[in-house]
């Protein structure tokens, strides 16, 4: 009598395979035991390599894997995907497995390790099939050493050398982000520019060097007196810009008189008093970049006009 359809196959050597429904430790088990030459690159592979089913089970893992979450091999096989993965909980899980097909997708995430610390990982993941149950191949690698240069690599890029502050190129960045924001639905943000009142008096009396410290110290003041939701950066020279999202004017406005006053009254290098000049604008409709800048340094030059130690605002059209 024949088999039913669909129930042999035959492997590339030409033997038959039964397709006999196995039970889900029997799929284990077999896998666990196979001795074919891609077996043996799966054990030996320096990469991290786990098989899981779509229930989030363990099916195999190599050792590297196992050295890698800091487990036994025999721990291993009790735990799911969920024990490990640091990023996501387990409902969000089991909806994610069946949505990776067989092209495979490469994304980062991080790893809870026995000893509960966490490393940034980068896997490669693809669905594959054995005796027609579905599971899932990650290979992981250890991406804390890249995460780790990116960040750096990333801070040196977006911010000041000197006063540790963003610098022009982050704050660029944020504004037309903001400026996106806006056109969505965002409620309006302010931007404030502001400058240091004589600093080119406090080089040519104390030296640049000092004017450098006057920098710094100042830069740590108003970091101190800007609200955690704003950005400060240094534009360049001795300009510094505020960029203050869902604020309007008036509430702008207030703050910078409040920044404006904070400065004035404190001492800089625990030796001189400096003030601040400051122009203030909120983003308008047809507003970007340029014209949003234009008006805040409009404004603030209008204040340096005015006697310098006080702030200016001009709204747009």
């Amino acid at each position: 009598m024949s088999k039913p359809p669909n129930q042999q196959r035959h492997s590339s050597q030409g033997r038959s395979v039964s397709m006999i429904p196995a039970s889900s430790d029997c799929i284990k088990q077999q896998i666990r035991e196979e001795t074919s030459i891609w077996h043996f690159l799966f054990e030996n592979s320096h990469d991290a390599i786990v098989l899981l089913n779509m229930k989030g089970e363990v099916v195999d893992a190599n050792d590297a894997f196992a050295r890698h979450l800091k487990y036994s091999r025999e721990e291993l096989y009790d735990l799911h995907l969920w024990d490990w993965e640091a990023d996501l909980p387990e409902d969000e899980l089991l909806k994610l497995l069946p949505s990776v097909d067989q092209a495979g997708v490469v994304f980062e995430s991080r790893h809870r390790l026995k000893d509960n610390t966490t490393v940034h990982v980068e896997i490669a993941s693809n669905a594959t099939f054995f005796q027609d149950e579905r599971m899932l191949l990650c290979i992981c690698r250890d991406a804390t050493k890249k995460k780790l240069h990116d960040e750096t690599m990333q801070k040196l890029i977006s911010t000041d050398a000197l006063t540790n502050l963003a610098n022009r190129r982050e704050f660029t960045y944020r504004l037309n982000d903001s400026l996106h924001s806006v056109r969505q639905g965002k409620p309006p943000f302010s931007l404030l520019l502001l400058d240091v009142d004589n600093f080119k008096g406090i080089n040519d009396q104390h030296g640049h060097l000092f004017g450098d410290q006057v920098l710094i110290d100042l830069s740590n003041k108003m970091d101190q007196l800007v609200p955690g939701t704003s950005l400060l950066s240094r534009w360049g020279g001795e300009e510094f810009t505020i960029l203050m999202p869902a604020t309007d004017t008036s509430a702008a406005t207030a703050f910078a008189e409040q920044l404006r006053a904070g400065i004035a009254q404190q001492l800089v290098c625990d030796i001189i008093y400096v003030t601040v000049s400051i122009g203030v604008t909120t983003w308008c409709p047809n507003d970007d970049l340029n014209s949003m800048f234009k008006r805040a340094d409009d404004a603030m030059y209008s204040a340096k006009r005015s006697g310098r130690n006080c702030i200016k605002t001009i709204l747009g059209a």
